[in-house]
């Protein structure tokens, strides 16, 4: 059998190198990418926060045990 397909790590120095290259590699591209995406969104304009965390929408609610008033016209019945 020939030895072509062989494993690319000989020794202990191999192994310790690739396992921190496949830990900090993807993390570093991870960063790049998130420097890259946030680079238009960093700056001091004012009012921007306010903006952002504005609400969407306002609920009012309203008491359920509060008296009917009679309506025009007719008489509440019991």
């Amino acid at each position: 059998m020939s030895n072509e397909h062989g494993s690319l790590i000989k020794n202990p120095k191999q192994l310790i190198i690739m396992v921190f290259a496949s830990f900090f590699v993807p993390l570093i591209v991870i960063l790049l990418l998130m420097v890259f995406v946030n680079n238009g969104k960093r700056g001091d304009s004012s009012g921007t926060t306010e903006q952002l965390i504005k609400p969407v929408g306002q609920l009012n609610f309203k008491d359920a045990s509060a008296p009917s008033e009679p309506q025009a016209g007719g008489q509440a019945t019991k």
